[in-house]
């Protein structure tokens, strides 16, 4: 009886942190920064996109660009 309850318990457990675990895996991530040119001034309407990927977007009148993803990024992002 007591090895009955204690598996339902661990499974029970086991469920609850497979759930929890899917959730963290959905997060988005917001990749920020600022494009700048030689002389470090914003640079107004460049893409920038994730290497390998759709995902992209072009700067504003500061310079500054927000990308959000589902999955992390490359290490690498081009402009």
């Amino acid at each position: 009886m007591k090895k009955e309850k204690l598996f339902k318990w661990k499974g029970l457990l086991f469920a609850c942190m497979w759930i929890v675990s899917i959730g963290l895996f959905a997060q988005n991530i917001t990749v920020t920064g600022t494009v700048t040119d030689a002389n470090n001034e914003p640079v107004i309407g460049a893409t920038v996109r994730v290497k390998g990927s759709s995902s992209g977007t072009v700067t504003d009148l500061d310079g500054n660009y927000s990308i959000s993803l589902s999955t992390p990024p490359p290490p690498k992002i081009s402009c």
